[in-house]
């Protein structure tokens, strides 16, 4: 009966009057009746839209086209039934001949009929029975109504309008199988499947085509987007409505309500799954305990445990367990396990929740407050657990764990370590704190150094880093961290002392920085007895008073009850700090007295360790600089960490002099000296060492070659150094001795006037050339007269000949002094022969008869009972003669180990004054590292005067400079603006009368020599000395150029004009230097050389130019100082 409503239902819409039969077929293709006709009935359907008639034969006998059901070539999807042949569907008469019960009565009577008619030749009439009881079983029976639009439609079916008409009932659906419904209706699969089962029971064209076009959309890309016709079915097929519109998320309410008509329990079901999936949970406990296995019921399951109410945290672990297998995004799981892991750890199971714990990631927005409970409650394997997850953690969770001071130290330092490695600006405090703890300087010094005012506010954790920030850090300027350190004196003394630094740590830090400190009961409470002990020792030795030396046993004590003391980190860092500064100022209180031995292996030593601190890097430098010390350590770190600077090459240098490698020191020191970061001073300094190197490396003509390029250098050389170098250079490697002979001899003509009588009688004053045999005799000697001797040859060789070129010319006899003290030496010399032949020479020429004695001391020939026998006549003989000899020419006889006398310029005597007014202070610099390689010139001269080696002497332009400079107590405060002191302090002890007894102290102190002539300092005011001088100071106008102009980087210094330039020495520094030339003039006592202490390179950088042509020294630092000791 479907069928053969379709088919009126299509003739109802296709049969127009005066319509072609192609239009027909196209309005008919349009309607759903015409997609559910089989193709069978389709044909049926065509032969009635095309009107076919009974056919005729044609001229030759067949049939016409239109009977010959020829398939269209222009079929298309959608219509290629209405462009088809009306036959081409037609089932064969043998298919409908036998009753399969497919088929209707009706039906088979048509086809039958058709084929008959159509196709003649083909009929057998044996089917006619057949057809006679079709015909007879219609009449009895009736036939639906269309059957009599058909006969209406084509004659070949006019019969059937004679057959009576069935009454045509109104086709319902059949009954829906409902438990299709049972499923997730948001899954596509699902939905098609259910639509297919469901399909079968539809009997309306329009749904049922409705419904293959929503079941198709299901199964393609772009899923279900209309359901036209489906949307408010009524009845059991309320179902597809409530499937699809759930599908969608439309509103189902209506049809759900339909199907509650139907199945109130499939109606609940849906509702419930709708009503979680929108949070609006019914009852939520039933929903997510559901026990039915159909897709339904899990998914409203599912869809329950999405939602995790509170009351989701407060079910067992078994239950919570159940929503686990549930779960749908990592977030749920991660939600639901802690509530579970803290269901178990409520049930006690703490074995089960620390197995499911450790067994677990976190993700980064897990909730803490509910994780930090549960890790608390597990102990130290939840503690371990969660360190290793930090990785995992968002800022705000590493944030709270960082605050959380019941959490373990390390793991909060973790979460902070972490924090600040992704750049999070949260817990800055909280950070400082850590890091402070863990000493983590290297995070430390990132979240400080790059704010002032962070430094400023945290001034401890900030001198923590200043003193402490290992030299192998990398991305920090030294500059910075001191810049930093000054930001946090400035708050210190008022800032509250962080939780993180106990009393030893304040203390220590404190002692680093030099810091007044009335307390130290921190040690008592800190170390044991032998440790408090050894401490004491080691403070009385910095004192005033002590002798600045801590024995290295003591700090050998120090170390070890350190070691066994119970110390935080920060506490043990900063006690082995305190203990390397100790060791390095005792080995540069051993350099600076000449002690060396076993001072290489020490420093090497201190910077050896991984945390060996930026400051003692910088320290150790300094004396690298100074001492020519070859550490390995200081080239590795420099290697690594900062392999350009020209302290990496300066460092290097210092190594190939320990290892003898002359010429590759030389080259290295010579490198460093061409670089920028030195200033003028060091650069000349830095040649003169590689030129010095370069002599000892025999390697003249490079060395002549620096000479001649840098010509500033000149002045930082005597005269002496370079001939010696220039006679050297031209006897090796140009081959010509004669030329170095001249170049000797030129360098000892001199020109005098002598009163001459002429041919008539009267005198006149005529110049005449002579040629020094002294000096030559000085020069002999030159290459031994230093601390290390340079190779003698080819120049003393050179010397020689130009004296026995000047006793050729002399005509002197083979009983000259010298050929005496030449041919002695040839053979086996005895000490009492070498005695006679110098006092022989002495009574004509004391220095001579003296040179012989030292010559024979130095000449490696004499046993050590004769070099003793020896220096006994010489000091036998100076005692004779030292009325005759001026100091300036005293200083050859070295082996006479006379003391020198030492005039103090103000800067160094500033020094004192400085270390004065800290131990009235409390203030203890000595226990701090010397950073900028000042060192401690003035206590060294002190303590060499003490033990007799030298003489000390202020004279009234220094004692008046001092004087000057201490009643301006604004200079004396600026001294302390790096040193942490109180300023109330400090204004107690600057006051008038207590820098006046300081400055006398200093004064009787630094006076261990008093001239016996009272008037000296006046006599010395010489206008042939300061004329000399000022021709001195012209010839060294380019030195002198770049004196200024590195002075006056710092401020403006006070300068004396010459020749319209104002770049000349103040005139107090040219009366000092007119005092000790008047003075170098003398025969003072048993004095062996003049010396002035400064540091102002008005007299260093000319200091060799000085010796050689006013005959007094300059000594800048303790080595200059011990050059001078014997």
């Amino acid at each position: 009966m479907l069928q053969e409503n379709n088919l009126a239902a299509c003739l109802k819409s296709g049969m127009k009057d005066n319509l072609p039969p192609a239009t027909r077929q196209r309005i008919v293709a349009k309607t759903p009746e015409w997609r559910m006709l089989d193709k069978p009935w389709k044909s049926l359907l065509l032969i009635a839209l095309n009107e076919l008639q009974v056919p005729g034969e044609d001229e030759d006998g067949q049939p016409s086209n239109m009977m010959r059901g020829r398939r269209s070539p222009r079929g298309r999807r959608g219509g290629r039934g209405a462009s088809s042949g009306p036959m081409e569907w037609l089932p064969e008469s043998s298919e409908v001949l036998l009753d399969d019960g497919s088929s209707s009565p009706a039906f088979r009577l048509a086809v039958l009929l058709i084929r008959k008619t159509i196709f003649a030749d083909d009929w057998e009439e044996s089917s006619d029975a057949v057809v006679d009881d079709l015909r007879e079983q219609v009449s009895s029976k009736g036939v639906h109504p269309v059957w009599a639009k058909m006969a209406e439609s084509t004659p070949i079916l006019a019969q059937f309008a004679a057959f009576p008409q069935s009454d045509v009932a109104e086709q319902e659906d059949d009954s829906f199988d409902l438990d299709a419904g049972w499923i997730d209706p948001s899954k596509s699969k699902s939905l098609s499947q259910s639509l297919t089962k469901l399909d079968s029971s539809v009997t309306n064209a329009t749904v049922k085509m409705a419904l293959q076009k929503a079941r198709a959309q299901l199964n393609g890309k772009r899923g279900l987007r209309d359901i036209k016709g489906l949307e408010a079915l009524e009845g059991e097929a309320s179902i597809i409505s409530v499937l699809l519109n759930i599908h969608l998320e439309n509103d189902a309410t209506d049809s759900l309500k339909q199907l509650a008509k139907s199945d109130s329990d499939l109606a609940d079901a849906l509702t419930d799954l709708v009503q979680l999936r929108a949070g609006n949970p019914s009852d939520w406990q039933n929903s997510r305990s559901l026990s039915g296995d159909d897709e339904l019921s899990l998914a409203r399951k599912k869809a329950a445990w999405d939602l995790m109410p509170e009351e989701a945290s407060k079910l067992t672990s078994e239950e919570l367990a159940e929503g686990l297998d549930n779960a749908s995004t990592p977030q749920q799981k991660e939600t639901l396990t802690w509530w579970r892991l803290a269901a178990l750890v409520k049930e006690d199971s703490s074995d089960l929740a620390l197995e499911l714990l450790t067994s677990l990631s976190v993700e980064s927005d897990a909730d803490m407050s509910v994780l930090m409970p549960l890790v608390k409650k597990l102990g130290d394997d939840a503690f371990t657990w969660l360190a290793s997850q930090i990785e995992n953690l968002a800022p705000e969770s590493l944030s709270n764990i960082t605050i959380d001071e019941e959490v373990g130290i390390t793991l909060r330092v973790a979460a902070a370590r972490r924090l600040h490695d992704m750049g999070a600006s949260v817990g800055i405090d909280s950070s400082i704190d850590l890091f402070t703890r863990s000493l983590d300087l290297t995070r430390l010094a990132q979240v400080l150094l790059v704010d002032e005012q962070r430094c400023i506010d945290n001034p401890y954790s900030t001198l923590l880093v200043a003193h402490l920030l290992p030299a192998r850090t990398k991305g920090w300027n030294f500059e910075t961290i001191r810049k930093a350190r000054r930001d946090a004196l400035s708050t210190v003394d008022q800032a509250e002392v962080p939780s993180a630094f106990s009393s030893a740590s304040r203390g220590l830090i404190l002692m680093l920085d030099g810091a007044a400190q009335s307390d130290d009961n921190w040690i008592v409470d800190t170390l044991d007895k032998n440790g408090i002990k050894a401490f004491n020792h080691c403070r009385q030795a910095l004192k005033d008073g002590g002798d600045g030396l801590a024995d290295s046993k003591v700090i050998d004590t120090l170390a070890k009850s350190v070691a066994s003391a119970k110390l935080s980190d920060v506490e043990s860092r900063l006690f082995d700090a305190v203990i390397d500064t100790l060791r390095l100022n005792r080995a540069s209180w051993l350099l600076q007295t000449g002690k060396d031995s076993g001072v290489i292996e020490l420093l090497d030593g201190l910077l050896s360790g991984e945390v060996t601190a930026m400051p003692m890097m910088h320290a150790v430098r300094h004396l690298v600089l100074e001492y020519d010390i070859g550490l390995a350590n200081l080239v590795s770190w420099y290697q690594e960490n900062d392999p350009q600077s020209p302290w990496h090459t300066l460092a290097r240098a210092a190594v190939h002099v320990g290892n003898g490698e002359e010429l590759n020191a030389a080259r290295d020191y010579r490198k460093a000296g061409d670089h920028a970061d030195f200033d003028y001073e060091h650069r000349i300094l830095l040649h003169r060492k590689a030129l010095i190197h370069l002599a000892h490396a025999e390697q003249w003509s490079e060395a002549v070659a620096l000479l001649e390029q840098e010509p500033a250098l000149k002045s930082a050389l005597t005269k002496r150094f370079q001939l010696y170098l220039n006679v050297s250079h031209i006897a090796a490697s140009k081959r010509n001795s004669d030329e170095a002979t001249r170049l000797l001899k030129t360098f000892v003509k001199r020109t005098e006037m002598v009163t001459q009588e002429d041919q008539q009688g009267k005198t006149q004053l005529v110049e005449r050339v002579k040629h020094s045999e002294e000096e030559l005799d000085v020069l002999r000697n030159y290459p031994s007269s230093h601390p290390r001797p340079l190779p003698r040859e080819p120049f003393s060789g050179r010397v020689k000949a130009a004296l026995n070129t000047l006793q050729r010319e002399r005509r002197r006899n083979r009983h000259t002094f010298e050929n005496r003290y030449s041919q002695a030496m040839m053979h086996d010399p005895s000490g009492e022969e070498i005695y006679e032949i110098a006092l022989e020479a002495s009574a004509e020429k004391p220095l001579e008869g003296l040179m012989l004695l030292e010559r024979a001391q130095n000449s490696g020939r004499f046993s050590i009972l004769d070099i003793k026998r020896l220096g006994d006549a010489e000091r036998s003989l100076f005692a004779t003669h030292r009325h005759n000899l001026p100091i300036k020419q005293r200083s050859y006889l070295r082996n006479l180990a006379l003391s020198p006398l030492v005039i103090l310029d103000t800067n160094i005597l500033i020094d004192e004054l400085q270390h004065r007014i800290s131990s009235k202070l409390g203030i203890n610099a000595e226990a701090s590292l010397d950073i900028g390689g000042r060192g401690r010139f003035h206590r060294i001269l002190k303590h060499r005067a003490q033990q007799g080696v030298i003489q000390l002497w202020l004279p009234k332009v220094v004692r008046h400079e001092l004087t000057v400079i201490a009643g301006d107590i604004e200079r004396i405060r600026s001294l302390f603006v790096d040193t942490l002191v109180d300023s109330d302090t400090l204004d107690s002890i600057l006051t008038p009368e207590i820098l006046g007894e300081i400055v006398n102290s200093i004064v009787s102190d630094f006076s261990t020599w008093k001239p016996m002539d009272l008037h000296l300092e006046d006599e010395a005011d010489d206008e042939d000395i300061r004329s000399a001088f000022k021709q001195f100071f012209v010839d060294h106008t380019e030195v002198y150029d770049e004196i200024t102009t590195m002075k006056r980087m710092s401020g403006e210094p006070m300068r004396t004009v010459i020749g319209k330039l104002d770049i000349y020495p103040e005139t107090a520094d040219q009366n000092l230097m007119c005092l000790a030339t008047a003075m170098a003039n003398r025969p003072l006592g048993e004095i062996g050389s003049i010396l002035i202490a400064t540091r102002d390179s008005d007299f260093t950088l000319v200091a060799r130019g000085i010796e050689e042509r006013f005959g007094f020294g300059v000594v800048a630092n303790s080595r200059d100082l011990n050059s001078w000791l014997r």
